[in-house]
């Protein structure tokens, strides 16, 4: 009851607009002064500049105007621009701070954070090795997104999965978890568990539903007011959503395992549930529950390959016919919507500083015992990436990217045709610094 009394208190705190920016500044500058009190600490500023020339062919508006693309741009020009600073600051020789402040140049850009956690590792006295991580950070569950920045080092536009994870899934909370090598001498096998608590997330299904699956790198941040498309039959201007408000006050939580083979192979299943209550309102915010299993493997093969893949089938309850002001029209039904997503990537190091990687997807949402097609959006994409790394600071590369997808609801609702298939061309520059203090 404490420490569900102590999270409730947090997410409170955090969920808010304005007090998540305030407390998350603050936990940057209490890591900051508790790691610079002792000389012998160190504290860490990463910075990363990226720059690029998107050329993007698709009829539809980018999804961050309101629009239906499942690009993040639909024109042809400098475009893909995202700076990010990460700060690491080790407060004790078990407690650390991490945070990561991101600036994106769209509809709802200007700078805020992302993740903001003190990671708890205390000294093990067997072959268990506990970890407690607290505040505002991504689940264990991308085999994808493992760089700093939650960025994907095998190409720029993340997998349909883990683009959703980026858009609307983030805890406020607590997350512990367990590793222990397994018996025997120079054993490789090793198990991990985790289980977390947390606050927030309760509108995550409304990206798929207004605007369907997406594949792109914008991730959203704490206090984002994303546009989505505007409700039919009105002319009423595109909605507003914010995706990790608090609108029922009942903790969500996840859990997962994982089996590892030294750094050959790697297998986690996961279960994630937000608890959210339907009928739940806050601030403009409908609650929607939205829970998912999820199976990841990740496998090194000879000839320098590597194999990563994602599997997510899950559903989310809400109402429709819900309206901003917290009313109901005559129309509203309590509905359950089917989402899954699947992705297998493959990815070759050429030398010591050159990647290649080619990835599929496909995804779906639809209504059972309804028309399926009404309500569905299905789709697949290809990807192809190639990167290179010639220094620490400097690494370029160019990405192709097509998507076919069909949704019924468009030409009923929208006047837009139901199939479309989109492309688009990356190329892109990046540029990193290190900062390490004392």
């Amino acid at each position: 009851m404490g420490t569900l009394l102590i999270l409730r208190l947090v997410g409170r705190r955090l969920v808010g607009r304005r007090s998540t920016a305030a407390a998350l500044a603050a936990t940057w500058a209490v890591g900051s002064v508790c790691a610079q009190s002792d000389r012998s600490d160190r504290n860490e500023f990463y910075f990363d500049a990226s720059a690029g020339y998107v050329s993007a062919d698709t009829d539809l508006n980018t999804w961050t105007e309101g629009g239906f693309s499942k690009l993040r741009y639909s024109d042809d020009d400098f475009e893909a621009f995202r700076l990010f600073g990460e700060y690491h600051g080790r407060i004790s020789p078990t407690l650390r701070a991490r945070v990561v402040a991101d600036y994106v140049d769209d509809a709802s850009g200007g700078v805020d954070f992302t993740e903001a956690v003190i990671d708890w590792r205390p000294v093990p006295r067997s072959r268990n090795q506990q970890q407690l991580r607290f505040g505002a950070f991504y689940p264990s569950f991308s085999l994808e997104n493992t760089e700093r920045g939650w960025q994907s080092p095998f190409t720029y536009s993340y997998s349909a999965i883990n683009t959703w994870i980026g858009e609307e899934i983030r805890p406020f909370g607590a997350e512990w978890s367990l590793r222990r090598r397994l018996q025997g001498f120079r054993s490789n096998h090793e198990l991990r568990a985790f289980a977390a608590g947390f606050y927030g997330n309760d509108p995550a299904g409304t990206m798929l539903f207004w605007r369907g699956w997406a594949l792109h790198d914008r991730q959203s941040r704490f206090n984002d007011d994303l546009t989505i498309a505007p409700r039919p039959f009105t002319t009423a201007p595109p909605q507003h959503y914010s995706p990790f408000r608090e609108t029922d006050h009942r903790p969500g939580a996840y859990a997962g395992v994982e089996w590892r083979y030294a750094r050959r192979a790697l297998i986690q299943l996961a279960r994630y549930d937000n608890r959210a209550d339907p009928y739940s309102f806050s601030d403009g915010q409908w609650g929607w529950g939205t829970d998912f299993d999820q199976l990841a493997v990740q496998v090194s093969l000879p000839a320098k390959l590597g194999l990563v893949v994602q599997s997510m089938e899950g559903y989310t309850e809400w109402l429709t016919a819900a309206l901003p002001n917290g009313t109901r029209m005559p129309i509203s039904e309590h509905v359950y919507d089917e989402f899954e997503s699947s992705f297998v990537l493959l990815t070759r190091t050429l030398g010591a500083s050159q990647r290649v990687a080619l990835r599929y997807d496909t995804f779906s949402y639809e209504r059972p015992g309804a028309v399926p097609e009404f309500y569905g959006d299905e789709g697949d994409a290809w990807t192809l990436s190639y990167r290179i790394e010639p220094t620490q600071r400097f690494s370029g590369g160019i990405e192709w990217l097509r998507i076919d997808s069909r949704r019924e609801i468009l030409p009923m609702f929208y006047a837009t045709a139901p199939a479309h298939t989109e492309d688009q061309l990356r190329l892109q520059l990046t540029y990193r610094l290190a900062a390490p203090t004392r």
